[in-house]
Formats: structure tokens, C-alpha cells, sequence
């Protein structure tokens, strides 16, 4: 009896000794923490709607039809002036947020809407219309340039940062893991409708996105492709027909594509002259793209700066040089003379103190645009002022003519520059 006796005290010291190495060993209290991204609801920034007059802040870039100016300004929308006999006259305001580029083809306006390209009926600007949203278009690029996209899931949208969120449970051998298929439920399809401070700065133009939209030919819309490429574009009959193309496309188009770089970006560009130049800023240097219009094959000429980022660029046949213009001088980049060779053969600083904007030629002349307009006479090694209009200020300009169309922060003013002497105000 008392063998049996010890034996079950034996095996009950044993079983309990069991039972709690168990529960000490496999199960225990944990808390674990996961990270959700939250969505961009563009659900606002995606309404286009006209409006009343508002101030203009940054304009950027002015175009035109038969009937209208439009005047885009930064991150805000489209301004439209309405021509009447010479003049213009304020006729309402198109909210188009995060705007930084547009192009216009008759009388329908290509825009970035953020990261969107967004097709606009303004026959009549008073009742604007979509006409087509392509979403993510300029958020696409590829290979060694991803980083330049702003972060975003195909399918789910662009992300503008992430929430945590911690869950406290028991966890075994058996399931080491907690269970978080109810907070998927619950925070799996996070939603804001503001957009991140720090991806704006004071120079917007060099954010994310980067935005290039120009019109070549009738209604072909040119923008940055997804690598070493165009992404092109046109709204024909009702239809919205997107192509990339690139050096090794078949027919290769008439232009070559723009080169992206290792550590510049693509701040800016324009079609002025038949040429498309492409400005691409980095940490202290920047690069000129300079596209010419080849039937045999298309090329380019290349324009480095080591210390500074091009803010504008010109081109006078007369002297065979593209003028550059940065924020404390300008450049020239003179051609090789031997045409068929897309070299720059030597550079002038021509050290000429200015805070413009803008750079353009007309007729032999250079003028410059900022808080006044200026106009010189180049030569290879001088850059002569010849008159200055303090007067006439602005950020962005359109040359069609002898009228010279100026937005600031006031309004739009037209200018007959027919007479660089007698430059007069259109009223």
C-alpha cells in the first residue's frame, strides 16, 4: 500500500512539474505592432471646377488660342482671359490642384491634376468639362529612376504615409504569431485627403511629381516616358491614345528621347523654335537638353553646368548659341562649326548680374524678364544693355508676334514689342 502511495505522489509531482514548464515555456503575453498605409482619397483633388476670380499667385506659364490666354499658376489652376479687340479681360478661374505643367491643343487643355493628366474641354472656359483622366500618368517611371516616383500601389493609390497599431494576445509554439486578420479589416484601406507639407517647397517646380508637358505638330502631347523615353499622347474623336517611343521605336519619331540622368532631374520644359529644351536641375549642377528636330536621326545637344541649375534657355541662330540663364548670370553655349556634329564647343560667362526669370530672343536681340525687362545686344565675348523697362515686370512670358503677353502676381498685360525702343503697353 505504501508502494502505491509514493508512486502516485511520484508521478503527481511530475505531472505538475510538466504542466507548468508548458505554460511557461509555450505560452505567454505578447504585444506586437504592424504598420498600415494610408491611401491619398483624391476624391477632392481630382474636382475640377470653375470659379470666380482669384489672386494670382506664381504664375508659371501662359498660352493661347484664337479667343482666350490661359495663364497657369503653381499648384493652384488656370487663369483664362477672354481677347477682346487688342486687350484682354479677366473671365474666370479653373481649379486644377497641384498643377505644374499644361499644354493646349485647339481648345482642349492637357494638365497634370497631381499625378494625373486630365483632358479639358474650354470652348467655353465658363462651363469646363473632362473630357478624359488618366490616372498616374506622370508617376510611371522605371528602372534606375523608381525613386522618382512619388510612393504609390498599383491598384490601391498613391501612399502618403503610414499608422500604427499595436495588438496585445497570448502566443504559443504552436502559433508564435498574433492573429492580425481583424485590424486587416479594420485599417487595411486607410484614407486621407491631405497630402504631406514636406513634399512641397519653396520651389515646387524641382517636387515630385516631375511634370514636362509640350505640344509638337497639331495635337501631339509630349511628356517624360518611363525610361530614356516620350510618353505621348493625343485626344482625337473622342478618344485617348497614349504610345511610348524611343530611340529603337519603329518608325523612330522626329525627336529624340530625353536622357535621364544619374543624379539631375527634369525641372522643366518647352518647345520654343523647333527645338525642345529639356532643364534638368541637380544638388549644384544641371544639364540642358537641347532636342533639334533631325529627319535622319533624332539628336540632341547636351549643356553641363558644374555650379549652378539653368533656370531658362534661348536660342539665336544668328550667333549659332544657346543663351543660358541662372539666377546671377548668363551663359553661351556656342555650337561646333561644323553643323553635323552636336557638340558645344565653348561656354562665356558673360558675368552679368540679374535676378530674371525668363530668357528669349527676338529678331538679334536678347531680353530678359524678372523685375524688369531688359534687352541686350550679344557678341561673342560682350553682352551689351541696350535699354531697360523698370516697369514691366513678370515670371512667365508668350511671344506671338510683335505682342508680348506678362503675367505677375497682378494680372495679365500685353505688350507691342515691335519697337525695342518704344516698347508700349496694349491697353
Amino acid at each position: 500500500m505504501k508502494y502505491f502511495y509514493y508512486l502516485f505522489l511520484v508521478l503527481s509531482l511530475f505531472g505538475c512539474d510538466d504542466n507548468n514548464e508548458d505554460i511557461y515555456r509555450y505560452s505567454k503575453i505578447i504585444s506586437q505592432s504592424k504598420d498600415y498605409p494610408v491611401y491619398l482619397d483624391m476624391s477632392e483633388i481630382g474636382n475640377i471646377q470653375v470659379m470666380a476670380k482669384l489672386p494670382q499667385l506664381k504664375p508659371f506659364k501662359i498660352l493661347s488660342n484664337e479667343n482666350y490666354y490661359f495663364v497657369g499658376d503653381m499648384l493652384k489652376g488656370i487663369h483664362v482671359y477672354e481677347k477682346r479687340a487688342g486687350s484682354v479681360s479677366y473671365l474666370c478661374f479653373i481649379e486644377c490642384q497641384y498643377i505644374k505643367d499644361f499644354e493646349l491643343a485647339d481648345n482642349r487643355l492637357f494638365c497634370n491634376n497631381f499625378v494625373d493628366l486630365v483632358v479639358l474641354d474650354v470652348i467655353n472656359p465658363l462651363q469646363t468639362s473632362i473630357l478624359h483622366r488618366q490616372k498616374n500618368y506622370f508617376n510611371r517611371f522605371s528602372s534606375y529612376k523608381d525613386y522618382w516616383n512619388i510612393p504609390f500601389v498599383e491598384g490601391k493609390g498613391i501612399v502618403v504615409g503610414s499608422e500604427t497599431y499595436v495588438l496585445t494576445g497570448t502566443v504559443t509554439e504552436k502559433q508564435p504569431n498574433l492573429d492580425f486578420n481583424e485590424y486587416d479589416l479594420l485599417y487595411g484601406n486607410l484614407t486621407t485627403k491631405i497630402l504631406p507639407d514636406t513634399w512641397f517647397s519653396i520651389h515646387p517646380e524641382n517636387d515630385k511629381p516631375y511634370i514636362g508637358i509640350i505640344r509638337v505638330g497639331t495635337d501631339e502631347i509630349y511628356s517624360y516616358g518611363t525610361y530614356n523615353s516620350w510618353a505621348i499622347c493625343t485626344f482625337r474623336s473622342g478618344t485617348f491614345i497614349s504610345r511610348e517611343e524611343n530611340l529603337w521605336t519603329t518608325p523612330r519619331g522626329k525627336y529624340a528621347p530625353p536622357y535621364y540622368y544619374s543624379d539631375v532631374y527634369p525641372v522643366r520644359m518647352f518647345f520654343e523654335d523647333s527645338i525642345i529644351s529639356v532643364l534638368n536641375g541637380g544638388y549644384n549642377s544641371g544639364v540642358c537638353d537641347c532636342i533639334t528636330y533631325d529627319e535622319s536621326y533624332p539628336s540632341s545637344f547636351k549643356i553641363y553646368f558644374q555650379e549652378f541649375k539653368p533656370v531658362d534657355i534661348t536660342y539665336l541662330p544668328t550667333m549659332q548659341a544657346f543663351f543660358v540663364l541662372w539666377n546671377q548670370s548668363v551663359w553661351a553655349a556656342f555650337k561646333k562649326s561644323d553643323l553635323s556634329q552636336n557638340i558645344i564647343e565653348r561656354y562665356k560667362d558673360y558675368n552679368t548680374p540679374t535676378d530674371a526669370t525668363s530668357i528669349f530672343s527676338t529678331r538679334n536681340n536678347l531680353i530678359t524678364l524678372g523685375n524688369a525687362l531688359k534687352i541686350y545686344s550679344p557678341s561673342e565675348n560682350e553682352l551689351k544693355l541696350e535699354k531697360v523697362y523698370p516697369n514691366i515686370s513678370g515670371t512667365c512670358y508668350l511671344k506671338v508676334g510683335n505682342v508680348l503677353a506678362v503675367a505677375n502676381a497682378q494680372d495679365l498685360f500685353l505688350y507691342d514689342i515691335s519697337d525695342l525702343e518704344n516698347i508700349k503697353l496694349i491697353p
